[in-house]
């Protein structure tokens, strides 16, 4: 999935995650819904994100022309 905004994020740590009830997914989310009422800059719920990514085993590949970010969950194996 191609995350651009913090809204897609949101998204993103609410609908798809792999793992639910992490410490760092919930601060994203939490991070995502202040960015949504301007109360937080769009690089701090970044970094928040990344975080949450980590915690979860979920990839991020981001863009260097700052389009956005990449994030996809490792292949399963059998």
């Amino acid at each position: 999935m191609v995350l651009r905004s913090p809204q897609d994020a949101l998204y993103a740590l609410v609908s798809d995650w792999p793992v639910n009830g992490g410490v760092h997914q919930q601060r994203a989310i939490d991070f995502c819904r202040a960015w949504l009422a301007g109360r937080m800059p769009a690089e701090t719920v970044r970094q928040a994100f990344i975080l949450a990514a980590l915690e979860a085993g979920v990839a991020v590949n981001e863009e260097e022309d700052g389009a956005g970010a990449s994030a996809s969950t490792p292949p399963v194996k059998s």
